[in-house]
């Protein structure tokens, strides 16, 4: 009877701990998703400082066509360009976001306005990828890579 009794109470706490881990889940989805949200509000607003607040300060940005960029300053540096160039209406379309543990990712597309010859604008959209860590009670962004659906502009 006691080994019944043990395995219940087993069962029940593996049952209880799954709940907690679901919600947890939960708490990061919905915390990452408001994350890349401010992010693409602050880059259509230009405000680059609260962009890169969203960076841990040993975090990777990997844009196409481009070396690796390494540190939360080294991405404020390289996202001056594309900002001051007027790349605009940027938005994010979640398709999923997993988690394990103290490290999550986030799959989705985007969209954006690309200034071409001066006035004329053309819209980009394809795919990217986030690495997310739990730090504290934030998740700041590890990782961070996008490319194009569109062929390479000649």
């Amino acid at each position: 009877m006691r080994r019944t009794a043990k395995k219940r109470s087993q069962g029940a706490r593996t049952k209880r701990d799954r709940t907690i881990a679901q919600t947890r889940a939960v708490d990061a989805a919905g915390m990452i998703r408001q994350t890349g949200n401010d992010w693409a509000r602050h880059w259509n607003a230009g405000e680059l400082d609260e962009v890169v607040a969203a960076y841990a300060p040993d975090a990777v940005y990997l844009p196409p066509h481009h070396p690796a960029v390494h540190g939360r300053d080294s991405i404020r540096e390289y996202l001056k360009a594309p900002l001051s160039h007027g790349v605009s209406d940027l938005a994010f379309d979640v398709t999923y976001i997993k988690q394990q543990g103290p490290v999550a990712w986030d799959v989705g597309t985007y969209r954006m306005n690309v200034p071409v010859n001066g006035e004329m604008r053309k819209e980009d959209h394809g795919k990217y990828l986030t690495v997310w860590r739990r730090v504290g009670k934030k998740w700041l962004i590890a990782a961070d890579a996008w490319s194009s659906d569109l062929p390479p502009s000649r």
